[in-house]
């Protein structure tokens, strides 16, 4: 479903930060129809810090072991044992893993190619060693395949998981059909754990808050996260988590701070992270705190191209959507990289500028035509 058609059915399905911000003084800030949502709920809700419930296992994959077997990954041995994905690289004590962090595509739009190409482009210059797709990547099956086919053509490993605006099973289907042609593509929401030489990546798919879910998405629960407590004990490497919803942050500057709605995110990510000392972690979901790492409560942004101890990331809306962000800047398209290097981590932001004549030209050669389900949703009747 496209994204004009989701605000004309007013289905909920973006979350609060994607709420139209109110335009900076100068110079004003143009956002697209899709970005605007329902004004932000009156009371402020950490909506998973008490409500259980049973996930479904096809979206927050089972933390279960099975037979193990060899694979093949971008050129990598590699074993995958159930919900454990373990690469069999050669030890680099002491040297960079560097992963390209993608949050928040939302849509393949011209535009949004556009600026996947140049973000691609500036892992390969970050000698990126695979790439993390953080959520949000596509609103219907044939979105997320075109989406992510330009990310697995680098032919580095590829870890993608699900937001809360995709539905569940156009997910599943996409990856699986990706995966076909490029085996380098894995799904977080299945492989729950991934050994990655000197670095360990857990994963959360989906999203803790009903509210803000696509109606087939996927939602996580509180046991789901407990249940990463134990994985995450048994680490050897230092642990990054990939989750598209952020821990429950403190102020203005947070991951989690949501225009109009304040800081929003979950309280039981938090625990996990503090419990299982867990020192890195990617959350893209709150797109206006994003071009930024903190540490966990975000009281205190870290300066790019700096080792620390403990770093969360969120890189900021990968869509070529004007956004105002929570700094006092506007993004035109965001990414990332995350450098894990021994026991500390650093990063470091690409911002893509407005796109040229030239540029809009290419994008409007990229826009996808559309299949015919997705034109009947486009079409659909104002309700």
């Amino acid at each position: 479903m496209s994204s004009r058609s989701w605000v004309l059915a007013g289905a909920i399905l973006a979350f609060v930060a994607c709420k139209e911000p109110a335009p900076p003084p100068a110079p004003p800030v143009k956002v697209a129809p899709k970005a605007i949502v329902p004004p932000a709920p009156a009371v402020k809700m950490d909506a998973a810090s008490s409500v259980s419930g049973q996930s479904d296992p096809s979206c927050v994959g089972p933390i279960d072991l099975s037979v193990p077997k060899k694979v093949t990954i971008a050129g990598k041995a590699a074993e995958l044992n159930g919900y454990k994905l373990s690469f069999q690289l050669p030890e680099k004590k002491d040297q960079p893993t560097v992963f390209g962090v993608i949050g928040a595509l939302n849509e393949d739009s011209g535009e949004n190619l556009v600026n996947l190409k140049k973000y691609v482009e500036f892992f390969k210059a970050e000698k990126a060693d695979a790439v993390i797709v953080n959520g949000d990547s596509g609103e219907s099956l044939e979105s997320i395949v075109r989406s992510l086919t330009l990310v697995a053509e680098t032919g580095l490993p590829v870890f993608a998981v699900i937001g809360n605006r995709e539905s569940g099973g156009h997910f599943n289907d996409a990856l699986a059909a990706l995966t076909k042609t490029f085996p380098n593509v894995v799904n977080l929401g299945r492989v729950r754990h991934v050994e990655f030489g000197s670095v360990d990546l857990i994963s959360l798919p989906g999203y803790h808050d009903k509210r803000y879910l696509n109606p087939s998405g996927c939602q996580y629960f509180k046991q789901d996260v407990e249940a990463l407590k134990k994985i995450a004990k048994e680490a050897k490497n230092p642990i990054v988590l990939v989750s598209h919803g952020p821990p429950h942050g403190n102020g203005a500057m947070a991951l989690d701070a949501a225009t109009e709605a304040g800081n929003v995110g979950d309280s039981n990510l938090n625990a996990l992270i503090a419990e299982a000392s867990i020192p890195f972690g990617v959350f893209s979901n709150i797109k206006e705190a994003g071009g930024r790492a903190t540490d966990l409560e975000g009281l205190n942004v870290l300066k790019q191209d700096t080792l620390a101890d403990r770093l969360f990331l969120n890189p900021g809306p990968a869509d070529s959507v004007a956004w105002a962000m929570n700094d006092g800047t506007q993004s035109m398209g965001m990414a990332a990289t995350l450098t894990v290097q021994g026991k500390q981590a650093k990063y470091r932001i690409f911002r893509a500028k407005a796109l040229t004549a030239e540029e809009k030209t290419q994008a409007a050669k990229l826009a996808p035509e559309r299949s015919k389900d997705e034109q009947v949703k486009d079409e659909a009747p104002k309700k």
